[in-house]
């Protein structure tokens, strides 16, 4: 059976990829910060290992890569929001770059043959021109926040040990995915979860920021499949851009969220919540992901929805 080591396990994606690798027969590994509560439901985390381990800490992060092997390592781990690296850029950096630096330096030295996913973003690129629409691999790179910069980073240092150190990396820049159980630090579920919340209420005003952006979502459980995939048949060294390649204004999603609610609501702009550094419109050519390995996302933005509003309900029941 396949080993397979996800860093971040207890965060949105790690879950949803825990449970497709399962699936597919691979034996899992969750590491977990210390001070991160695991998420896993009950059941699959009788079926994976968890591991408490903050990678800045080098030396326990070698105890743990040195007493296994893996075959697949996904380095998920990451502060993720983009509106909070301006709060805490310097950590956003250094738990970003320094953690995935401590992961790799120690693969390199046992000269490992493990492939290794390494996670950049489509905030790498910024507020998109149009004649760069959709966003192809080497369209330029604008970073307008810390963790657009550290992502960047994690990248570059990706492809530098696979160049200098042999080290099998797979590099992926996913545009927005969204799903049951993400952050509400993001748009989409922090939607859900004041619609939820509104529904026991009987009724009332949600708030919200900029909905002129339009994005490129695709559903965390179609980008769990595109990860495995990425490393079973991505070729190391190279880099690639993953989404729908489809573009929804935030104010449609808002409607579609709305439509499922069970009372009355109604939406009203709230200042604090505009980000100045918004892209405008951005969304991704993925043909060169989807002729490598097959992939294509398969989950309608429907159900996405549907099931996003749902896992808010239930977190309130």
């Amino acid at each position: 059976m396949k080993k397979a080591l996800i860093t971040g396990a207890a965060g949105f994606v790690g879950n949803h990829l825990s449970e497709h690798l399962i699936l597919n027969g691979i034996e899992v590994f969750g590491l977990i910060h210390p001070s991160h509560p695991a998420q896993h439901s009950k059941n699959l985390s009788k079926k994976i290992k968890i591991i408490k381990c903050d990678l800045l800490k080098k030396n326990d992060l070698e105890r743990v890569l040195k007493g296994n092997r893996f075959e697949y390592i996904f380095h998920l781990a990451a502060f993720s929001s983009p509106p909070q690296s301006f709060i805490d850029p310097t950590n956003t950096l250094k738990n970003n770059i320094i953690g995935q630096l401590n992961l790799l330096e120690i693969l390199a030295s046992s000269n490992s043959d493990t492939k290794i996913l390494i996670v950049g973003s489509s905030d790498e690129y910024g507020d998109v021109e149009e004649k760069y629409l959709p966003v192809a691999e080497d369209t330029p790179f604008s970073p307008q926040s810390p963790y657009a910069v550290s992502k960047i980073a994690q990248e570059m240092i990706g492809l530098q040990f696979f160049l200098h150190n042999k080290l099998k990396t797979v590099r992926v820049r996913p545009f927005n995915h969204i799903g049951p159980g993400q952050s509400l630090l993001f748009a989409i579920p922090a939607f859900a979860s004041q619609i939820a919340k509104l529904e026991k209420a009987g009724g009332g005003e949600m708030y919200v920021g900029n909905l002129n952006s339009w994005r490129d979502f695709t559903d965390v459980r179609d980008i769990a499949k595109a990860y495995l995939l990425a490393l079973e048949k991505g070729t190391p060294g190279d880099v690639y851009n993953i989404g729908s390649g489809k573009v929804y204004k935030i104010a449609d999603i808002l409607e579609e969220l709305i439509s499922l609610a069970k009372v009355k609501i109604k939406v009203k702009l709230d200042p604090k919540l505009i980000r100045n550094m918004d892209a405008k419109k951005i969304y991704c050519d993925f043909s060169k992901f989807s002729t490598k390995t097959g992939w294509q996302p398969q989950v309608p933005i429907e159900k996405t929805l549907f099931d996003t509003i749902e896992y808010e309900r239930k977190k309130l029941n």
